[in-house]
C-alpha cells in the first residue's frame, strides 16, 4: 500500500493543532461541563434531559461521571443546552518533538546494533562523536518519506 504524502492543505490543519496545556478549563471532564452550563442556563435535568431525547436517570448518572457517554449522547445534550461539540485531538507534546523522537529512537537502535561489532573490536566512538552520529541518522531518517518509524521491531 502506497503511503499517501501529505498536502499543503494537510500541512495547515496539523499546523493548527495545539499542543496540550495544563490550564484548568481542560481538566474539566464532560460531566463537568454539562452540570456548569446546566446550571448556568439555570435549567433542570428533567429539562435539558426532554432536550436532548434521554432519560433523566441517563443525564444523572453522566453528569455525576458513572457512565462514559457515546459521542453521539454528548452531542445531543449540548446540542440541548445550545452549545456545539467539538472534537480534537491534542498532542502531549507537538508533533515535531513526537516524530523527531520516534526517529531518534530508530536510529538509535541501528547504531547500538553497529556499535556493538565495534566495541567488541575496540573501535567504539567517544561520547560526542557518538552523539553527533545518532542526530546525523536521526536527521537522515526524518528527511526519507519512506522509512517506517512506528514498526513493532522499533520498540524496545
Amino acid at each position: 500500500m502506497k503511503k499517501r504524502s501529505t498536502t499543503i492543505v494537510d500541512d495547515i490543519i496539523l499546523s493548527k493543532l495545539r499542543v496540550e496545556s495544563s490550564s484548568k478549563d481542560q481538566d474539566l471532564k464532560p460531566s463537568d461541563w454539562i452540570r456548569l452550563l446546566r446550571n448556568h442556563l439555570r435549567m433542570t435535568q428533567a429539562e435539558l434531559a426532554k432536550r436532548a431525547n434521554i432519560t433523566q436517570a441517563n443525564l444523572v448518572a453522566i453528569e455525576s461521571g458513572k457512565t462514559d457517554p457515546r459521542v453521539s449522547t454528548l452531542q445531543r445534550i449540548y446540542e440541548g443546552l445550545f452549545c456545539s461539540l467539538s472534537l480534537e485531538p491534542r498532542p502531549k507534546k507537538s508533533l515535531e518533538e513526537i516524530l523527531r523522537g520516534r526517529a531518534r529512537a530508530v536510529a538509535l537502535k541501528r547504531l547500538k546494533k553497529t556499535m556493538g561489532t565495534m566495541a567488541l573490536e575496540d573501535q567504539a566512538p567517544e561520547a560526542e562523536v557518538f552523539r553527533k552520529l545518532l542526530e546525523k541518522r536521526t536527521d537522515e531518517i526524518l528527511r526519507d518519506p519512506r522509512e517506517k518509524l512506528w514498526r513493532k521491531d522499533h520498540d524496545g
